[in-house]
């Protein structure tokens, strides 16, 4: 029978399902046993009278808020909205609610963001640093918030990580070209990170080297993480009279935005020059041409991320630090 008149309380769900108030917070909380046939009848009460536990009160009671902060580089990026959504769907299924903010690898709004997300009293904090240090970041938080960090790997600061092995892609993807009868190489890297500089620049020097080809530092170029960064890019890179015959890029639409700058200017690719994106985005398989690119496990990486946050909360600073490293892998379409 639905509830009439009012909003539904526990008390009324606990009237529908013939048992007391204090057995219906155990049914939701799951802190004690109750038998499979009375939590049916609770669950049925419920669905009834479409009754929602005040999550303030059950914060109260928990000292936490059942909240996470979830700071993302881009959310105009299609990479980071599956990050989010990810880790939307972990946490949702825990009574958790993410905070999404935007902080574009600014050092200013990163500090912003995490002192305003703190003072909003959330359960933990995930984020990818880019302005800031992980150091930075911890302070920021404080000694005990539990904190997650990806893509910067965070060294010897006090935190959780979610890391993508780059270095696999990559040296896939380089054996390909080189197989392919491409020997010199740039690349188009992504803004700095305060913690490892351009991103994946260091990463690409580091295959490059174990593969014997030579690093030439005129053939790199960095960039915003966008079409037109990457168009602008590579019209520099294709611009010089010895200019590499393939280009690696450090994610998609930099890639995207490579592939335009080539053709404007003649070249066809992947014949003339060869491009490589990074990230696999839904996009890369609708470009002409479809681009090839290094798969970095977005959904992964954000269940990951929130699953790692929930250990966090639930086990606190006292508890090991956790580094997960997810394998990244080339996908092989027409552009290189």
């Amino acid at each position: 029978m639905a509830h009439r008149g009012g909003r539904p309380s526990i008390e009324s769900v606990a009237t529908a399902a013939g048992v007391s108030p204090t057995t219906v917070s155990h049914a939701l909380s799951g802190k004690r046993a109750v038998s499979e046939s009375t939590r049916q009848r609770i669950m049925t009460a419920i669905e009834e009278q479409n009754y929602r536990p005040n999550m303030v009160a059950r914060g109260l009671r928990s000292k936490r808020t059942l909240s996470v902060a979830l700071l993302l580089v881009d959310i105009a990026n299609p990479y980071y909205p599956a990050v989010a959504r990810a880790v939307h769907d972990v946490l949702a299924e825990e009574g958790y609610v993410s905070f999404i903010g935007n902080t574009d690898g600014q050092a200013l709004v990163e500090r912003q963001l995490l002192e305003e997300m703190v003072a909003r009293g959330v359960d933990g904090v995930v984020m990818q640093p880019m302005g800031l240090s992980s150091a930075e970041v911890r302070e920021v938080v404080g000694p005990l918030m539990p904190l997650v960090v990806t893509t910067t790997d965070p060294g010897e600061v006090p935190a959780d990580s979610v890391l993508t092995n780059d270095a696999l892609g990559l040296d896939e993807a380089l054996a390909h070209l080189m197989a392919n009868g491409k020997h010199s190489f740039g690349y188009i890297a992504g803004p700095s990170d305060a913690a490892a500089g351009p991103l994946r620049a260091d990463v690409f020097r580091q295959v490059l080297t174990a593969a014997g080809a030579t690093i030439r530092d005129r053939w790199t170029e960095t960039a915003p993480l966008t079409r037109s960064g990457g168009a602008q890019a590579a019209t520099r890179l294709l611009g010089r009279v010895d200019r590499p015959s393939a280009i690696l890029c450090a994610n998609d639409l930099i890639a995207m935005g490579a592939t335009e700058a080539a053709r404007a200017a003649g070249l066809r690719v992947p014949e003339d020059v060869a491009v490589v994106g990074f990230d696999d985005i839904d996009m890369a398989d609708l470009v002409t041409p479809r681009l090839t690119t290094v798969v970095n496990p977005a959904a992964e990486v954000g269940d990951a991320c929130a699953r790692t946050i929930l250990w966090r909360v639930a086990n606190g600073p006292a508890a090991p630090f956790r580094r997960i490293v997810l394998k990244t892998r080339l996908v092989v379409r027409e552009s290189a």
